[in-house]
């Protein structure tokens, strides 16, 4: 059975989940500026995704622990394997789920991930 959360604090998942939308979309902009602009830039998404994470940290002492791409049960977002390249910026899921896709992800370092996990 699925978890049932306040109104309030669905709202603050929306908020966090959407803050790591904005930011991932800031980052791929700043990726394209040039040295000047991007040291800039680079500085204000830094601090965006400082207040990003105390609102994941105000989201986990409500009570929430679960992946924000987490519907009915299921992912709707990967961790690590998105055509886009998005990846979060926070998380506030209990479970390690990017650590279980590496894991799944196999290669010459999978054995050597396993060993000092």
């Amino acid at each position: 059975m699925a978890k049932q959360y306040s109104p309030e604090v669905l709202a603050l998942r929306d908020r966090v989940k959407l803050g790591n939308e904005k930011l991932f979309k800031a980052w791929q902009q700043i990726r394209e500026l040039n040295s000047a602009e991007w040291s800039y830039q680079m500085e204000l998404w830094y601090q965006a995704g400082k207040k990003l994470n105390v609102l994941c940290i105000e989201l986990n002492l409500k009570g929430y622990g679960d992946c924000l791409y987490l519907e009915n049960g299921k992912k709707t977002k990967s961790c690590l394997d998105n055509a886009d390249g998005f990846w979060c910026q926070v998380c506030p899921s209990s479970i390690r789920y990017w650590d279980k896709e590496l894991m799944s992800l196999g290669g010459a370092n999978n054995e050597q991930r396993k060993i000092t996990s």
